[in-house]
């Protein structure tokens, strides 16, 4: 079947993009990495439903046609060759100063006074200010410059110091320059920043995020003294879409009832809408179900970190949260055991997921990234509620656990969690392979729920029991 036709969009794969024509007054302005003139706006759209392929693709061309209008208007983008020389006449200040030369600090405001002249008749009194207050305040810390010093926190992990320079980096080119200081962002910008942020395809969580990353950059520069404290124009914005229970709405998140996962493993497969399907998605349920396992680790499983053993397989968990749950545990149940023999049977890479259509992605490049949003999507579309998610899986099987027969000791091993007695923790060497077989053992939701979880896996599915 043919994919449908809309206005100032194209498909790559299953997904829309849009592809939005630039004036031909106005191509030089944009290029593209070797030089040459954009003809068109090429913008990923989120999306492959038609219907909100248009709408978004309405949102956004209207949202180009008042840039093409600002950049007719006079509102050029900022040279970075403007950065470069302010940034070198602030170097130049700073010297002056610290040498106490008053003929060379005269002569450096002097020097910016007339590049901010020159900058003025070429694009607009704005772009000129923005030049003199970055040449001649020295001891003002620019964003990127506050970003480094940020960065520098041995705190902060890699993953949260690339968010932050993805953060401030999609900033700047909104705000059309290349560098600038505080007081540049206005609220005035801020709330323009948060309403191009609205008019786009980015889900709330996305949306608040952006704000709760720019907001860690202003507290960073009031304990700085670059700005006054309790100022920060990133917050008290309304931001569009559903407002998701773990941002503060909604319910608390909880295990799957009997009734649910029936309900989640008898959707019909056709409804694949994404690069992932649902017979995937069952086969990742059906081990996290069954072995209480995180999502990312699952993904993450290899070849290499596989054990055959009687009855099933040993799993080397080496990609966790936390440092309990780089672990050892045995899986037993017959369909998590099969979901695992025919994934390792196709992979002929020793060192590559079982999972390889699982591609890695967000600020950790995490493979779990882009199908766990996949997966919540698609219970949105069956109509589960926010209270469940995958993480719900883990909570189920420590709820069975809970009502077995096992000691909690061997559960919190072989589900990775700390033991938070001190006996356990510093000198145990952990439980033993029998010890955590006996909570593998154990796994049983029921028989309709076993039962789905056989179809899921390939397997014929047992005779119940006659009454």
């Amino acid at each position: 079947m043919p994919l449908p036709s809309i206005p100032y969009t194209r498909w790559r794969g299953s997904k829309l993009y849009l592809n939005f024509p630039i004036p031909a007054d106005l191509r030089p302005r944009f290029k593209t990495g070797k030089g040459s003139e954009r003809t068109h706006i090429v913008e990923a759209l989120g999306t492959g439903d038609p219907a909100d392929g248009r709408r978004l693709a309405r949102e956004r061309a209207a949202w180009w046609e008042l840039e093409f209008a600002k950049l007719r208007r006079g509102h050029r983008a900022e040279l970075p060759s403007t950065i470069r020389k302010a940034r070198e006449l602030r170097e130049s200040m700073a010297y002056a100063v610290a040498k106490g030369c008053e003929d060379s600090t005269e002569a450096a405001f002097s020097m910016a006074e007339a590049e901010a002249q020159r900058i003025e008749e070429e694009a607009g009194a704005d772009a000129a200010q923005q030049f003199y207050d970055l040449a001649t305040k020295p001891e003002r810390l620019t964003l990127l410059e506050a970003l480094g010093k940020l960065c520098e926190s041995p705190d902060l992990t890699e993953g949260t110091k690339d968010k932050r320079r993805q953060q401030v980096a999609e900033l700047l080119q909104f705000l059309k320059v290349s560098d600038c200081l505080p007081e540049h962002v206005t609220e005035e910008r801020a709330a323009a920043y948060v309403d191009w942020l609205n008019a786009g395809p980015l889900g709330y969580s996305t949306k608040q995020d952006r704000l709760s990353g720019l907001h860690t950059v202003w507290k960073f520069l009031q304990r700085r003294r670059q700005v006054p404290h309790g100022v920060s124009p990133w917050v008290n914005h309304e931001l569009t879409g559903r407002k998701k229970a773990g941002a503060g709405a909604g319910e608390a998140k909880r295990g799957w009832t009997s009734a649910e996962v029936l309900k989640l493993f008898r959707a019909p497969d056709g409804d694949r809408v994404t690069h992932y399907s649902r017979p995937l998605f069952r086969e990742l349920y059906v081990l996290g179900f069954c072995t209480g396992m995180r999502l990312d680790e699952i993904v993450s499983l290899r070849p290499l970190a596989m054990d055959a053993i009687p009855g099933g397989y040993l799993l080397k968990v080496e990609a966790s949260k936390t440092e309990a749950g780089l672990r050892s545990l045995p899986v037993l149940h017959p369909a998590a055991v099969e979901v695992l023999r025919r994934r390792l049977e196709a992979q002929p890479d020793p060192s590559a997921s079982l999972f390889p259509e699982c591609r890695p992605g967000g600020p950790d490049n995490k493979l779990s990234w882009h199908v766990q949003k996949a997966m919540g999507r698609d219970r949105d579309r069956l109509g589960f509620g926010s209270e469940v998610d995958f993480h719900s899986t883990r909570r189920t099987f420590m709820t069975l656990m809970e009502n077995a027969p096992v000691n909690p000791v061997h559960v919190q091993r072989y589900v990775g969690h700390r033991v938070p007695t001190l006996m356990f923790s510093v000198y145990s060497d952990g439980a033993s392979l029998e010890s955590l077989r006996k909570v593998a053992e154990l796994v049983h939701y029921g028989n309709e729920v076993e039962a789905e979880f056989r179809k899921a896996a390939g397997l014929e599915v047992e005779a119940a029991p006659a009454a």
